[in-house]
């Protein structure tokens, strides 16, 4: 018995010697991407999902498939960073990975002075108003976010300018940026007269506010494509058109913060 029970000894302290040198999985971990990039060990199904790139043997005691993800751009001029690095804002649902890897953007030296960039001093007052907007609609955590969707679908629909409608002669008679046609739309995002009066249609500010209300309603906005999120609030025949948009709107939101 006491043989056994020795043997028995020795093979637990063999067990646990085993256990305490291998290495510990770090699946979900973090790791160090090419380029010195912080990544997140997961699958590599999972990191092209998500559009990042992954690289070998930087997660240690993983299955073969766990390796370490980069994504280096995300939003506009951000990354992918663990929550604890980012000295910025963060954004949730742009990273592949758990949810404190998430997309980090730089703080801004402030908001810029006079136009902003690509637009004319009509369409920075409106895209200014449409910003303001967005700060009392929204939590911090989605306030710039929804200003990327509103000034996507401004350009589309306006150019971001309070159109009248010929078709519409009650428009006429309220402070107006140009003059569309397009049945009884009217001001920056083109709304109809179920939205709101005609005053407060050819209003940037509160015309942004019922595009704010509609966006709200909108199942995970804050994470599907800002171009597919336009077009849940807008409902447009053209459901691609707002795609190419996005890129500067987002240039016009962060310089205007």
């Amino acid at each position: 018995m006491q043989l056994l029970t020795s043997t028995f000894l020795t093979f637990l302290l063999s067990t646990s010697l085993v256990t305490a040198l291998a290495p510990r999985s770090s699946v979900n971990g973090p790791c160090t991407g090419s380029g010195g990039n912080p990544g997140v060990c997961i699958s590599t199904s999972s990191c092209s999902a998500g559009g990042g790139s992954f690289i070998s043997n930087a997660c240690p005691g993983t299955a073969a498939n766990i390796k370490c993800c980069v994504k280096p751009k995300c939003a506009s001029g951000g990354s992918c960073k663990w929550t604890s690095q980012c000295s910025g804002t963060t954004q949730s649902g742009l990273c592949p990975g758990p949810s404190n890897f998430k997309c980090c953007t730089p703080k801004s030296s402030g908001p810029v002075k006079g136009n902003l960039p690509g637009l004319s001093s009509v369409q920075t007052r409106n895209a200014r108003a449409i910003i303001a907007r967005a700060k009392k609609d929204f939590p911090a955590s989605q306030e710039k976010r929804a200003c990327y969707i509103a000034i996507t679908t401004a350009f589309q629909e306006s150019q971001i300018k309070i159109l009248a409608n010929s078709r519409y002669p009650a428009s006429l008679k309220y402070p107006h940026d140009g003059v569309g046609q397009d049945h009884d739309s009217v001001g920056i995002f083109q709304q109809r007269p179920s939205w709101g009066s005609t005053k407060e249609r050819m209003n940037a500010d509160l015309s942004a506010h019922f595009f704010f209300n509609a966006l709200k309603k909108v199942k995970n906005w804050q994470t599907i494509a800002i171009g597919k999120a336009a077009q849940k609030v807008q409902v447009s025949a053209f459901p691609d058109a707002y795609n190419k948009h996005v890129t500067k709107a987002q240039k016009v939101c962060n310089a205007g913060w």
